[in-house]
């Protein structure tokens, strides 16, 4: 078995952590609804690695035989968020977002604002009572069964422990790998179904809050 190498991530990484995010959400997050060719395609998967980044103060790598295969992003409140200097400048992104056609704009508009609307209420009056979130969790389709998930997320914990964090929260949707968390003692505590009135048809998702106790 081969072994599972853990290490900081690297600017040069973001490529890798986009490539992933397509292949676990591509789906979910609507990036079908783009031509991979798309001047659009890029500065939308940029756009959400920010959101991850851009909240995020401890980030590994997992690595096997010399290939990144994994990654993960948490926040521990009171420290420093380490990855906003990895970002791109977003006046290019901006510009790409302002040429697309009106339909599209409205389908980047309607993913984003019943996102945030949904996991707004899901956290309503529940946020302050944690002091630490799993903001992204990925793990390349080639590397499954490898548990490399589960490297992942025991450096991630040895940290929040480290930092006091007391309890965590996550955002999961019916379409991830949920069974993951509840196999590590998450617990689910609230649910909402997501509404999107694309262009292209109706989707929806159940979006899910998890919460760890340390």
């Amino acid at each position: 078995m081969s072994d599972i190498i853990i290490r900081e991530i690297r600017e040069k990484d973001l490529a890798m952590l986009k490539s992933l995010i397509v292949e676990a959400f591509g789906d979910g997050w609507n990036l079908g609804r783009f031509n991979r060719d798309s001047d659009l395609y890029e500065p939308l998967l940029d756009t959400y690695l920010s959101i991850f980044l851009n909240s995020s103060t401890f980030g590994k790598v997992a690595e096997v035989d010399g290939r990144a295969v994994g990654a993960i992003l948490v926040s521990a409140q009171g420290e420093e968020e380490k990855f906003r200097t990895f970002q791109k400048n977003v006046a290019p992104n901006t510009l790409a977002l302002l040429t697309a056609t009106e339909s599209e704009r409205n389908d980047i508009v309607e993913h984003l604002s019943v996102s945030f609307q949904t996991i707004g209420a899901l956290l309503e009056n529940k946020v302050d009572s944690y002091d630490s979130s799993l903001e992204l969790i990925v793990v390349s389709k080639h590397a499954q069964g490898l548990k490399v998930g589960q490297a992942l997320w025991n450096d991630a914990s040895t940290y929040l422990k480290s930092k006091k964090c007391k309890s965590l929260y996550l955002i999961a949707d019916s379409a991830s790998n949920f069974g993951f968390y509840e196999h590590n003692g998450f617990l689910r505590t609230a649910e909402k179904r997501a509404e999107y009135n694309y262009s292209n048809g109706q989707k929806h998702f159940d979006v899910f809050i998890y919460e760890y106790n340390f």
